[in-house]
């Protein structure tokens, strides 16, 4: 933060200077943030004028920009080729490798201890192919790691007393929500309310209407201590997405298990949550989501309806 570059006298001056430059500028140059931290600037200062204790501020959560996921990175190459291709998770990425492996399984027919088919499993049909070691082939090989993808944006500054905004707050910010049309192909249709963009377009490869929530943008005072917007998504009249509890989400139980976890951990886990219904597995993607998600919340596009429960 810009703050941790100067001494609290550094700051104060700044402050004063500022108070003093604001009255000589129209404050509707100002975001309301701006004009409300001045505002308070200058009652501390009119305070301490009058040798009165100023009032001290609310406790508040620094919240830095948080990873925008992760993507699995994979480079097969051989005497012919280099390829690096970009997958959602290690599973999908082992799949597109074993599809490869599949096609050239004939370099391994007639070695010790190779099935004329290629496994089904696609985890053991690489391992076959490449060895344990990745070096079984000459010339061929490849490397498969995760990359967190970094998402650029501001440090937040948000109080520990989050309150979602009032009646007042929320119908300015309703009656200024701002719609901006798409201008070119690189562009897309949304509404803009108190920051959060709200794309709602249709998608031809997909083939379906989509909504997309971005809420990098969001006002700060919509940002709850943790780092999140409070959200519920309702289609036609079913709740698909509820987040609009009071208070601040806590990490779920299941996710902080998962994420300490080594792989036999992990597995086991998975196998437990899965059996108690915690979790559940979309029939599409394969992507394991938690027990109260309406729907597919993969990284990729599939939004697939959670399944009903069979007796």
């Amino acid at each position: 933060m810009i703050a941790a570059l100067f001494n609290p006298l550094d700051i104060e001056c700044l402050v004063k200077t500022a108070v003093e430059l604001w009255e000589e500028i129209d404050p509707s140059d100002l975001s309301e943030h701006q004009q409300d931290m001045l505002n308070r600037a200058r009652d501390a200062m009119l305070a301490e004028h009058a040798g009165q204790q100023p009032s001290l501020p609310e406790a508040v959560s620094l919240i830095s920009p948080r990873s925008a996921g992760q993507a699995w990175v994979l480079r097969r190459w051989d005497r012919h080729e280099d390829v690096v291709t970009l997958h959602g998770d290690e599973d999908s990425a082992l799949a597109d490798l074993a599809t490869y492996v599949r096609g050239v399984w004939d370099n391994l027919v007639g070695e010790e201890g190779v099935p004329e088919q290629p496994p089904t499993d696609d985890r053991e049909a690489v391992r076959l192919y490449y060895g344990p070691e990745r070096d079984d082939q000459p010339d061929e090989g490849y490397n498969l790691y995760a990359e967190d993808i970094a998402r650029r944006g501001p440090t937040r500054i948000v109080p520990l007393s989050y309150r979602f905004p009032d009646a007042d707050a929320s119908e300015r910010a309703n009656r200024n929500a701002a719609f901006h049309p798409q201008t070119d192909s690189n562009d897309l249709p949304c509404v803009e309310v108190d920051g959060v963009l709200v794309f709602a377009y249709l998608d031809h490869e997909v083939g379906a209407v989509r909504v997309s929530v971005h809420c990098d943008t969001a006002a700060d005072r919509l940002v709850r201590p943790d780092g999140t917007v409070p959200l519920r998504v309702e289609v036609e009249d079913d709740v698909v997405l509820d987040d609009s509890a009071d208070g601040t989400p806590k990490r779920d139980l299941l996710t902080r298990l998962l994420d300490a976890a080594d792989d036999h951990q992990d597995q086991a886990i998975r196998e437990a949550a899965f059996e108690a219904g915690v979790l559940w597995r979309c029939p599409t993607c394969q992507w394991d989501n938690l027990g109260e998600a309406a729907c597919c919340e993969g990284p990729g596009p599939c939004r697939v309806p959670k399944p009903k429960a069979t007796s």
